[in-house]
This record gives C-alpha cells, structure tokens and sequence, in this order.
C-alpha cells in the first residue's frame, strides 16, 4: 500500500483526488463500491477525467465477513504499508466487528483493493495500491 486517498469533500473534490491519484501512481484501475451510489462514483469521476477504468465491486456480505481473507494476507506477510497510515492503522487496530462504532471507511476501501488484487487474481504481478 503506497497512499490512503480517503476524504471527505464535495463529489468534485474527491474525483479530482481520485484522478491525480491514479495519474500520480500510474495505477491500473480504480475500484469502487457499487452497492451505495456506484454507477454515481463512476459518472462523477467520468466526469472529472473520461478515461481512468473504473471497476465496480458489489457488496454481498458484511465488511467483517469480506475483511476476513484480508486478514489472513497480513498473517501471511503479503501486505506491506510503504509508510505510516495513522488514520487507517488506527482504524485496523481499534474497530471492533458487530459493535456500534462508526463505520471503518479506510479499512473497507483497503479489502475492495486487496480482495480484487490478492485474492481474485492471485499471484498475479500488481501495479501500485491506493483508493
């Protein structure tokens, strides 16, 4: 993992982000949720840049369910942060499954972007991580 590109702001503001992003890091793809809004996610940053792919992924089961073969990639030393995510790292080691605690965004945006790298094209050689 090279960044964390995780924000809130305007729709505008964070398809620009997402573009630099992927333009910066010569990414492969970007990958979005597309239970909530996804065909909006992939419109709104269409329409900041018309030609990074945008790949949508649907949720079929609860984000500790999903996290569960992630979890099992660290175990294994296949994941490595190339620098300090303190947001994210803070989320990985406080959020509690099951519990009435916010959310974990970073950690969802994390398991899209690792489960389509590592675990439906395993073995592959990757280009770099952010979301």
């Amino acid at each position: 993992m090279l960044e964390d590109c995780s924000k809130q702001a305007s729709p505008a503001e964070w398809a620009e982000a997402v573009s630099a992003a992927y333009h910066r890091h010569r990414a492969n793809t970007i990958i979005a949720e597309a239970n909530f809004g996804g065909d909006m996610v992939e419109s709104t940053i269409r329409t900041v840049d018309k030609t990074v792919p945008v790949q949508l992924q649907h949720a079929s089961r609860g984000k500790d369910i999903r996290a569960e073969p992630i979890v099992a990639q660290y175990q294994k030393g296949r994941v490595h942060h190339v620098g300090t995510f303190s947001e994210l790292e803070d989320e990985m080691c406080n959020w509690v499954p099951g519990s009435n605690m916010p959310s974990p965004n970073r950690i969802d945006a994390l398991v899209w972007v690792l489960a389509s790298l590592l675990i439906e094209t395993p073995l592959r050689t990757v280009g770099p991580l952010l979301w």
